[in-house]
């Protein structure tokens, strides 16, 4: 499938199952390794705080499990790519699971590189019970690392998707997914040398410090809110059957239903 970047041109995505594995190559450099121990060091606090029976686990690369730390007991994982023995063989744009099943589901970068983002995210949300969770990571365009990965094309993490932590999140509320967590990490430059990378990390300091907009990613937490049910106060002696009204827990259900009443 054509997909436009941020400047317009067009460039066919290949499927997550050929691009896996390269990816996971990527993630084994050295600047691959550092942004990949920095996005643990982030998700892993939130992952403890998450409960529930159920935890689907699904990104690009296995080099690091970000469940590991979790409270929850059935955990498992699922891949585009059959290289990632540890984990079941699926495709995200038609999930093989029953709707609202999963308690916690982990997205790692899928949005990035699949070649129908939202259709991903729309089976990951179908499968999330209500007050289910969802860490999604993602990488941003508006960063040096973003900007790497937009001018050049001769890695493999540098062709795909350039999305926004803000559209991601716009699609989500779509979804009944509120997003109420970003973290973002890797402010320094995107350097392959591992010395030259520790001698950026005063950039790592700074960026966290002051919580700056432009982390080479971000992780973003949502949980999925329902309709909420409860009845009104019945008047025995007006003529008004007694009903019960929906109470919308999302701002784009009370949105609508005030269009409708214009």
């Amino acid at each position: 499938m054509a997909k436009k970047s941020i400047l317009g041109r067009r460039a066919e995505l290949p499927s997550l199952g050929q691009t896996c594995p390269a990816l996971s190559h990527w993630f084994a450099s050295g600047l691959g390794e550092e942004i990949l121990s920095q996005q643990l060091a982030l998700a892993q606090p939130l992952v403890e705080g998450m409960f529930g029976y159920h935890l689907m686990q699904a990104g690009v690369t296995d080099a690091v499990d970000f469940a590991a730390c979790s409270r929850i007991n059935h955990r498992f994982r699922l891949s585009a790519c059959p290289e990632q023995e540890s984990a079941a063989l699926v495709e995200f744009e038609q999930l093989p699971l029953p709707s609202e099943s999963i308690d916690v589901v982990l997205l790692h970068h899928l949005l990035d590189f699949a070649s129908h983002p939202h259709q991903v995210l729309r089976e990951a949300a179908r499968v999330l019970i209500p007050g289910g969770q969802m860490l999604l990571i993602g990488f941003n365009p508006f960063s040096l690392l973003g900007l790497s990965r937009l001018l050049f094309s001769g890695s493999a993490y540098q062709r795909g998707n350039q999305l926004r932590a803000a559209r991601v999140a716009d699609w989500m509320n779509l979804l009944d997914l509120q997003a109420n967590t970003l973290e973002r990490g890797f402010f320094r430059l995107p350097l392959q040398q591992r010395e030259l990378l520790a001698k950026t990390v005063w950039m790592e300091r700074l960026g966290a410090r002051w919580r700056l907009p432009w982390g080479g990613f971000y992780i973003i937490v949502a949980r999925k809110e329902v309709a909420r049910m409860r009845t009104i106060k019945i008047n025995w002696r007006g003529e008004q059957k007694p009903r019960l009204t929906a109470v919308p827990s999302s701002t784009r259900v009370a949105a609508r239903g005030q269009h409708r009443k214009r």
